[in-house]
């Protein structure tokens, strides 16, 4: 039975008009910036020495500096040891599968100066990032920086959406860190399952 030819023309608008849409976002996806560079900074009413317990052993991350660490519950495997250039922290999600969702590694850590590290989720691109130390009288500011590249296409796309969510993950994470290294502790609810290799 032959179509009418009349919904037959209706047919291929719609699928020529749909592959020329998908043809443009795919266009300016590929156009679009795909490098991100998000920076948090915070004072923390503590020495330096302090923070950096908290910042250079990667067995105290989940606690302050873990993405979504309440809401996915990933399970973490750590190097011993767990501190100082070549340290990692590689994680999986709730579906545990044969490798990590992601992982952390330590590339230098001064306890008066930061900890700078590389982090890296499945089939992403590695991120550099560092957490550094500034000391004032009574105080030590500290400050996060990441930045990275997103996948092509889609990493345009979604570039100031990622950003907004680093920015406030970032913001949340020091704040756990400010109320650690003060004492306060309400982070300290949050629940760490991390083994070591």
């Amino acid at each position: 039975m032959k179509r009418p030819p009349q919904l037959w023309r209706v047919a291929q608008i719609v699928v020529g008009s749909l592959l020329f849409v998908t043809l443009l976002i795919a266009g300016l996806g590929a156009l679009l910036p795909r490098n991100w560079q998000v920076e948090e900074s915070i004072l923390i009413n503590a020495p330096a020495a302090s923070v950096h317990a908290w910042v250079g052993d990667l067995r105290r991350w989940p606690r302050w500096a873990q993405w979504n660490q309440s809401t996915l519950s990933p399970q973490n495997q750590l190097s011993e040891p767990s501190s100082g250039p070549g340290a990692t922290l590689r994680w999986y999600g709730r579906a545990r599968s044969g490798s990590a969702s992601g992982e952390t590694r330590i590339v230098r850590s001064e306890p008066r100066a930061g900890v700078w590290f590389e982090s890296r989720t499945q089939g992403g691109e590695p991120s550099e990032a560092s957490v550094l130390y500034s000391e004032r009288p009574g105080v030590t500011l500290v400050t996060w920086q990441d930045r990275g590249r997103l996948p092509p296409i889609i990493g345009g796309l979604f570039l100031d959406l990622f950003q907004k969510r680093l920015h406030e993950h970032m913001a949340t994470g020091l704040e756990h860190l400010k109320d650690l290294v003060e004492g306060a502790g309400p982070a300290a609810g949050v629940p760490s399952q991390t083994r070591a290799e």
